[in-house]
């Protein structure tokens, strides 16, 4: 049986070749959706009869007793692999525990009833987990190098740049991050995007009907949320 994960480095038992569109998981932080999520709906020939099965989000097949699916982004998810199978151009992943569940459901409107979802879905409003790559809410600098800083919030412009940008609060634990190229500065930045948090946004965290107001990346009563409207983070270059 042909191994599906082309370059696969590690010895495993028969392996798949994935086709996919969704993931199921138990994971409860809630995952960005995005170029690395499963298919929802897939189909793979795993015993090798000619004859292809249905599958959906993260599943066994009968060639492997692991997860894994086609991923939805093929080459733009950069943990997918190539298949072994001939011909076939999808690309595949081993699943993991914070895959997105394949069926959810979830009050995105706040009227009392839970609509239902499959996989990765948009509900009435973005949000994303927060973590190292976020912008510093307040930070300053001297962007038009007049030796006095200006203080900036979140992703901003400066005068010697007309793109956003911004500090991150994690350094060097923010893979997008870049050094600084002005003297002295440890600070790391990145370029921003459409998945940044929201400078000042509110949210009824407690359920009491009344909106609380929160900045950048907050922890609210139900948990760490971030006013977003995204899909997937963003890189750069910048002084």
């Amino acid at each position: 049986m042909a191994m599906p994960m082309g370059l696969w480095s590690r010895t495993r038992a028969a392996s798949p070749r994935r086709t996919g569109t969704r993931a199921g998981a138990t994971c409860r932080a809630v995952p960005i959706c995005g170029s690395c999520n499963c298919m929802t709906e897939w189909n793979y020939d795993g015993d090798a009869d000619g004859v292809m099965e249905s599958y959906e989000g993260c599943s066994a097949t009968a060639d492997w007793d692991q997860s894994w699916c086609y991923v939805q982004g093929g080459s733009n998810c950069n943990q997918a692999l190539d298949s072994t199978v001939a011909g076939e151009t999808r690309k595949w992943r081993e699943c993991g525990s914070c895959n997105c569940m394949t069926e959810w459901n979830y009050d995105g409107d706040a009227d009392g009833v839970m609509e239902s979802y499959e996989g990765c879905s948009a509900t009435t409003r973005k949000w994303r987990e927060c973590g190292s790559c976020n912008c510093m809410t307040e930070w300053n600098y001297d962007g038009d190098a007049d030796g006095v800083m200006e203080s900036y919030e979140g992703c901003s412009a400066t005068a010697d740049w007309d793109q956003s940008w911004c500090y991150v609060q994690g350094g060097s634990n923010c893979n997008q991050a870049l050094n600084s190229t002005v003297a002295g500065e440890t600070r790391k930045w990145r370029e921003c995007g459409s998945c940044n948090c929201m400078t000042e946004w509110n949210y009824d965290g407690d359920a009491d009907g009344v909106m609380e107001s929160y900045e950048g990346c907050s922890a609210t009563a139900t948990g760490t949320r971030a006013g977003a409207t995204c899909r997937a983070a963003p890189t750069a270059t910048r002084p």
